[in-house]
C-alpha cells in the first residue's frame, strides 16, 4: 500500500486513561464524566467547554461498576516541547473531573476531584543506526490497555521528528523533499542512534512499556522491517 507523509504530528503524546464509577444506590440510568486536561498551577474553569464522556456500565458487576476511556492530551505545546531540554520539559499537570449522574428522572453532580498525572521519559538505542522510527508501547493498567505513542531521535530537528500520513495523492513535492531530507539527516547523526519517549499515567502507577524499531518509516509492529525491544522477553518497567 502507497504511503505519503507530510508534517509534523502535534497530537503526538496524547494517551488514553481508563477511568471506573461505582453506583452509590440502585436506580442509576446513566453517568457522563466531565473532565479537563490543565497545568499543576492552572485552575478549571468549568464554564468554559471542556470533554464530556460515558461511563459505560460493565456486565455481570453488583454493584454496578462503569468505564469510561478518557483521551487526554498533555496541555503543553508539543512542538515547543521539542526545543526543550529534560530539565525543561513539564513533568506533571492535574486532570480535573466530576461526574453527572442521572436517577430515576433527575440529574445530580458530584464534587469536582483532581488527579496528578506524571510523566517518564525512557531512551533506547538503536546499535544498527538502520532504524528512522521508534515507537513506544506502554499499559497503566497491566496490559489490558495499551497506548501507542512515537519516540524521538536525538539529534534530529524537531520539523524532521514526525511526518503525518497522507491519503494517497495528496503528497506533494515538498511532501516526498521533506522524506527525503529526513533520511539524509539520520544517515548524517552519529552512531549509535538514540530515541527516546514520554509516558504519562497517574502518579505512583505501575507502567509496563516495550519499544519497537521500525526501518524505512514503516510502523507495522508486525512487519518484517522492525523489530521489538524487550527485557528478557518481558516488559520493561517503570514508577510513575
Amino acid at each position: 500500500m502507497a504511503r505519503s507523509f507530510a508534517h509534523f504530528q502535534p497530537q503526538s503524546s496524547a494517551f488514553c486513561l481508563r477511568q471506573e464509577w461505582q453506583d452509590p444506590e440502585d436506580g442509576i440510568e446513566a453517568v457522563v464524566i466531565h473532565w479537563m486536561a490543565a497545568a499543576l498551577e492552572q485552575e478549571p474553569t468549568w464554564r468554559k467547554p471542556h470533554q464530556v464522556t460515558m461511563m459505560m456500565p460493565q456486565p455481570a458487576t453488583t454493584p454496578v461498576r462503569r468505564q469510561g476511556t478518557l483521551w487526554v492530551t498533555p496541555p503543553f505545546p508539543p512542538a515547543r516541547a521539542l526545543s526543550m531540554t529534560e530539565e525543561e520539559r513539564p513533568h506533571g499537570f492535574l486532570l480535573h473531573s466530576f461526574c453527572e449522574v442521572m436517577q430515576r428522572g433527575r440529574t445530580w453532580n458530584t464534587e469536582a476531584t483532581r488527579q496528578e498525572l506524571r510523566a517518564a521519559t525512557v531512551s533506547h538505542v538503536d546499535r544498527s543506526a538502520e532504524c528512522t522510527q521508534g515507537w513506544l508501547y506502554y499499559s497503566l493498567d497491566g496490559l489490558t490497555h495499551v497506548n501507542c505513542v512515537p519516540m524521538f531521535l536525538n539529534g534530529l530537528p524537531g520539523k524532521f521528528q514526525l511526518l503525518s500520513t497522507l491519503p494517497i495523492g495528496e503528497s506533494s513535492d515538498e511532501d516526498f523533499g521533506l522524506l527525503a531530507r529526513r533520511e539524509q539527516l539520520i544517515a548524517q547523526l552519529p552512531v549509535p542512534h538514540i530515541f527516546y519517549g514520554r509516558l504519562w499515567g497517574p502518579a505512583q502507577t505501575r507502567v509496563l512499556y516495550s519499544v519497537y524499531f521500525s526501518r524505512r518509516g514503516t510502523y507495522n509492529p508486525f512487519a518484517e522491517r522492525g523489530f521489538w525491544l524487550f527485557r528478557d522477553g518481558n516488559p520493561w518497567e517503570v514508577q510513575l
